[in-house]
C-alpha cells in the first residue's frame, strides 16, 4: 500500500514544524489510533532527516498523543470512551472560560476574522441544505463544516488573549479533536445529521455576544453549546 503523504516541510525550524505536522495528522485521523509509526518512516514522509522527527515525537509523547514501544517505534495513542468523555468535559469548561474572556479581550481584527470564518461556514451550510431533504448526510459530508467550526472555535479561543488558558486549551484540543471524527460518525448513525447541522447556528449567536462585549451572554451560550455538543463538537 502506498504510504499516505504528510505535509512536507521547508523551514529551518524543522523540529517545531515536524511536531505541528504530526500532531495535525493525529488530530485529522491521518495517523489512526493505535497505528505504529517510526522515526524513519515519518522522516521520509515529511522529507526531513530523523533528527527533527525524533524531537517532535518526544514532545508528542509528553503530550500523551503517542506512546513509545521501542527505541525507534511509537504508537499513536488511543482513548477509551471514558477518557474521551472526560477530556471533552475539560475542554468544554475551558472553552467557556475562553469565550467569556474573549468578550472583553478580543481585538477588532480577531472579531473580523471570526466573522469571515462563519461566512465561509454559512456558505458550506447552504450547500448542505440545498441537497435533497431525503438524502442522509454522512460524516464525510459534514467534514468541511466540522473543519470550519473547528477554525472558529480556535479563533474564539485565541480571542481570550490569555496565554495560560490558551496553553491548557492547546493540550486538551489535541485529544478531543483526535477522537472527534468517529464521534461525528456515531452521532450521524444514531440520530441523523440534522441535529448537528442545527447546532452550527449557535456559533453566530456567540460571535454576536463577543462583538457586543457581553461576557455573561457568551458564557451562557458556550455552556449550552458544549452541553448539547458533547459528542461531535460541531
Amino acid at each position: 500500500m502506498k504510504p499516505r503523504s504528510l505535509r512536507q516541510l521547508d523551514s529551518t525550524t524543522l523540529a517545531d514544524r515536524a511536531y505541528d505536522a504530526i500532531r495535525e495528522a493525529i488530530i485529522a485521523g491521518e495517523l489512526a489510533p493505535n497505528e505504529k509509526i517510526t522515526e524513519r518512516g515519518l522522516a521520509e514522509r515529511l522529507a526531513v532527516s530523523p533528527t527533527p522527527v525524533r524531537e517532535a515525537l518526544r514532545r508528542l509523547e509528553q503530550d500523551r498523543l503517542v506512546e513509545r514501544h521501542g527505541p525507534r517505534t511509537v504508537q499513536v495513542a488511543d482513548f477509551d470512551d471514558r477518557m474521551s468523555t472526560e477530556i471533552m468535559l475539560a475542554e468544554g469548561a475551558l472553552r467557556v472560560v475562553a469565550a467569556r474572556l474573549a468578550a472583553t479581550n478580543a481585538t477588532a481584527s480577531q472579531i473580523e476574522q471570526m466573522e469571515r470564518t462563519l461566512d465561509a461556514g454559512d456558505r458550506e451550510l447552504a450547500r448542505l441544505e440545498a441537497r435533497d431533504a431525503a438524502e442522509t448526510l454522512t460524516a464525510a459530508d459534514l467534514a468541511p463544516l466540522l473543519k470550519i467550526t473547528r477554525t472558529f472555535h480556535a479563533e474564539l479561543n485565541e480571542g481570550c488573549n490569555n496565554p495560560v488558558v490558551l496553553r491548557l486549551l492547546s493540550t486538551v484540543d489535541a485529544f478531543s479533536f483526535a477522537t472527534r471524527p468517529r464521534h461525528v460518525a456515531a452521532e450521524v448513525r444514531s440520530e441523523g445529521s440534522r441535529a448537528a447541522v442545527e447546532r452550527y447556528h449557535q456559533h453566530r449567536a456567540m460571535l454576536d455576544a463577543v462583538r457586543a462585549g457581553d461576557a455573561t451572554a457568551v458564557e451562557r451560550l458556550m455552556t449550552e453549546h458544549t452541553r448539547s455538543d458533547e459528542h461531535s463538537r460541531l
